[in-house]
């Protein structure tokens, strides 16, 4: 007996729905990654509305995350990027204590012009089969300690150019699992092939035992002083 086309909408539609459902659950530290991807496996084979009524009989609903956007530095925030995107880019600030989760969906972050405060901003990346995107300055700081499996994320290191306590730290650590996480630096307003074309240069000059040229934005802040 085949099944009417009706109820097969129907049983897509609530599949959506189930996915998305767990994942946010995921998002918010409700479940664990191993538990999100038994769950998910169930859910795309499942061939009844009551199999998938089941995987989620157990979750509450999600609570609404925690703004991220404010016009002081909140203690902690939230970025989901579930199905979906996310772009941080331009003047905001940061919470202390960041989470970013990415689960089927990919998100960017330009700390160039972020405010990060004094001290250590802790970022802490949860990537499941997606991923995110960091872009930063060259004269932040930055402390990396995470994990990928089956997937990638890629370590920066560097010290405070100076010991002040209260320079701005970025302390980035999570995991990435069938997914990637990348961290580029780059100068405000600065685009990623102006940053490769700026590396090479620099890499050059220092090959050539001459030092390297200031870039552009820099040198006009020079000249107008």
């Amino acid at each position: 007996m085949t099944t009417a086309p009706t109820a097969l909408v129907a049983l897509s539609e609530r599949r959506e729905q189930v996915i998305a459902l767990l994942s946010e659950q995921f998002g918010h530290d409700r479940i664990e990654v191993d538990e999100l991807e038994r769950r998910l496996e169930l859910a795309h084979r499942a061939t009844t509305i009551a199999t998938l009524e089941a995987l989620v009989a157990d979750l509450a609903p999600a609570a609404a995350p925690i703004a991220l956007v404010s016009t002081e530095r909140a203690p902690r925030g939230r970025v989901f990027a579930v199905f979906g995107g996310v772009d941080k880019r331009g003047r905001w600030v940061a919470a202390r204590h960041l989470t970013v989760t990415a689960a089927f969906g990919g998100a960017e972050l330009d700390f160039r012009e972020a405010e990060l405060g004094p001290g250590v901003t802790e970022l802490h990346i949860r990537c499941a089969f997606g991923g995110v995107s960091l872009i930063v300055p060259p004269e932040l700081a930055i402390e990396s300690d995470a994990v990928a499996v089956f997937g990638g994320f890629e370590q920066v290191h560097r010290a405070p150019p100076s010991t002040d306590p209260d320079r701005p730290i970025l302390r980035i650590t999570g995991f990435a699992m069938f997914g990637g996480v990348e961290i580029e630096t780059r100068l405000p307003g600065e685009s990623r092939g102006d940053a490769r074309r700026r590396a090479k240069g620099e890499a050059k000059a220092l090959q050539g035992g001459r030092p390297a040229a200031l870039p552009a934005a820099t040198a006009r802040i020079k000249s107008d002083d």
